[in-house]
């Protein structure tokens, strides 16, 4: 069973050119590829919304992003035992290099 028809008015026949430099190219393919759009689509999406398109994150980066914010809740507090003394100040340095570890994970996470 094919697709139904479009109305006249519902087919875009009008197409707009414009010129982008290798770098915007690159951009725009990335944030239509994050967003589940073609470039057409995210570039029609802004322009009418005026909002940029929702990220769709996959499942796998979720499971991941979900794990490294448990991650974080532990270290947090861990953390918290040490500036209230329960915890033996020889394991601040420790604690302070696995959060700016996770820091540094979840900025590449989501570049």
């Amino acid at each position: 069973m094919g697709r139904p028809p479009k109305s006249e008015e519902d087919k875009r026949t009008v197409q707009v050119n414009i010129r982008l430099t290798e770098e915007e190219n690159r951009q725009l393919n990335e944030q239509a590829e994050g967003s589940g759009l073609s470039p057409a689509n995210w570039i029609r999406h802004k322009v009418f919304t005026g909002r940029f398109p929702a990220i769709k994150v996959s499942p796998i980066e979720g499971k991941l992003y979900r794990e490294l914010h448990y991650i974080g809740n532990n270290l947090n507090q861990a953390v918290k035992q040490l500036h209230t003394g329960r915890l033996d100040v020889r394991y601040e340095g420790i604690l302070n290099s696995l959060l700016r570890l996770k820091y540094e994970i979840l900025s590449k996470l989501l570049k």
